[in-house]
């Protein structure tokens, strides 16, 4: 596993934000719901990483769904926006954020697929 690095994941964040209001909230949400069972919002789909747990099995709905909700939570009320980004940075060789240490997970670049 390749994991994300923290750059890559702030703007996969950065991007998330812009699409939320380009896509008029509505949108957003409809794309999130549909990607959130591969590990992924929006802006980590366009950015080829997702979310795994760490053992390398997929993250599934209901376990990326409770990491993107404690994300938003730490975002909002606690943290703010780029405190994530500064937990990665002084964090351990997996980059994991406080949302991935509750949901068990840890963000991967996402493998070209064999054809």
């Amino acid at each position: 596993m390749e994991y994300a690095t923290p750059v890559r994941r702030m703007f996969a964040n950065i991007l998330d934000v812009i699409l939320f209001f380009l896509t008029l909230i509505i949108g957003y949400i409809i794309w999130w719901l549909i990607v959130l069972g591969r590990g992924q919002t929006p802006g980590k789909q366009l950015l080829g990483i997702r979310a795994v747990k760490r053992d390398g099995d997929q993250s599934g709905w209901g376990n990326t769904f409770i990491r993107e909700v404690v994300k938003a939570v730490a975002h909002s009320f606690v943290i703010g926006f780029f405190a994530d980004v500064v937990l990665l940075l002084m964090d351990d060789d997996e980059h994991r954020s406080l949302s991935d240490r509750v949901a068990n997970t840890v963000v991967i670049r996402n493998q070209p697929s064999a054809m």
